[in-house]
């Protein structure tokens, strides 16, 4: 179901005022989602969007600091497999909370919050997001139904804008682009003195790690021994996201340190000589990329559907193989060339301050979602274009 002019609630004003957004989400549990969602949240509301977030999980810290910012979050935790009594809640709280426009992020998220919308009768916008858990056929063929009904589907990537269109039918310019952003104030975010910093004060060698939980651990400790090979006193962090924090073992003759990649690990980008990202492609790290080049740091990246429109192979990072021999010589290349380490570190924060802010994400999406209240996408705004 489209969504025209005609659908807008003839209370929404369109020349001025507050418009009411939902923010859906299945989870915050994972740190990247949880990252996205806070800047979000925080950017929106500085602007003409009254902004009410709706978890469908038990709470956790990322929601507790969003309460505490003064942002009302409600809490839907699931207590079976699929429930159409907690989809009703989650429309009469549309209604309750004047929502305007509904914003649903994970499939959890979709799921509910397209359903509830229609019955709401406010526009939806789903986004989908590289590395969304769609293996499930069943699953897959649901989410593909309601991106096709609903008002407008964003993606975080041209790559991941193309898959959406191949396996729904929705046209690829329907499908509109905005980059995760990344909080340009953030500590850790390099100053004047970086460079001077670098150069008179010996700092450890510490190589950051992330990926997939499982085949991009493995990736990165078996990059991180051939770093370590050439590089003996290198220290290894490895930036676990959701559930892969604490999982498995680690290994005896690497230095590695495991820290959860939520907000309270992005000062510590900085310390970093670079960032290795070891991904498949079921789960790009596509938000801890712009993190990592908004603290001016060189992200070493997987290549992996969408990471090469973040990362600019030999100016900010470089994109190789999902390999350790091709990630550890990537690494190696820039660690024995410090000029050329921080000449790619000071280009990957330019590149983050033109085109990867929190900010001009959350520009981009409050455009979007005055579209959907109009009842047109108007293409793929926000877009990236180098």
């Amino acid at each position: 179901m489209r969504h025209h002019p005609s659908a807008i609630p003839s209370a929404w004003p369109i020349a001025g005022g507050h418009i009411g957004v939902a923010l859906v989400v299945g989870s915050l549990t994972h740190a990247g989602v949880a990252r996205h969602v806070t800047g979000l949240v925080r950017a929106l509301g500085t602007g003409r969007h009254r902004v009410h977030l709706y978890v469908l999980s038990e709470a956790g810290d990322p929601a507790t600091r969003l309460r505490g910012l003064g942002i009302p979050t409600t809490l839907l935790p699931r207590r079976h497999a699929y429930e159409p009594g907690r989809m009703l809640a989650l429309a009469r709280a549309f209604r309750r909370d004047g929502i305007d426009v509904v914003h649903a992020i994970l499939p959890a998220g979709v799921a509910y919050g397209a359903l509830a919308a229609r019955l709401a009768g406010v526009p939806i916008v789903v986004s989908s997001r590289a590395g969304d858990p769609q293996e499930d056929r069943q699953v897959r063929s649901v989410l593909h139904r309601l991106y096709r009904g609903a008002t407008l589907v964003l993606a975080n990537t041209r790559a991941q804008a193309r898959l959406v269109a191949d396996a729904t039918g929705i046209a690829v310019d329907r499908v509109p682009v905005v980059y995760d952003g990344a909080d340009l104030a953030a500590p850790g975010a390099p100053g004047i003195f970086e460079g001077l910093r670098d150069r008179v004060w010996h700092r450890p060698l510490l190589i950051g790690g992330a990926g997939s939980p499982d085949t991009g651990r493995a990736l990165f400790f078996a990059t991180a021994a051939r770093i370590a090979a050439k590089h003996p006193e290198a220290q290894f962090v490895w930036l676990a996201e959701g559930h892969d924090v604490g999982a498995g073992e680690l290994p005896a003759h690497l230095p590695v340190t495991i820290v959860p990649a939520g907000d309270d690990a992005l000062p510590l980008l900085s310390e970093l000589a670079l960032l290795c990202l070891a991904d498949g492609p079921e789960c790009p790290s596509l938000g801890l990329a712009s993190a990592a080049m908004a603290a001016g740091r060189p992200v070493i990246a997987a290549r992996v559907p969408g990471m090469d429109e973040l990362v600019d192979d030999g100016a900010t990072g470089a994109v190789v193989p999902a390999d350790p021999e091709a990630l550890a010589a990537a690494a190696l290349g820039l660690l024995e060339n410090r000029g050329r380490l921080r000449t790619l570190g000071h280009a990957a924060r330019t590149r983050a301050e033109r085109a990867l802010g929190v900010d001009g994400m959350a520009r981009a999406t409050a455009a979007l979602y005055e579209a959907s209240l109009l009842g047109a996408s108007g293409g793929p705004a926000g877009a990236d274009s180098r």
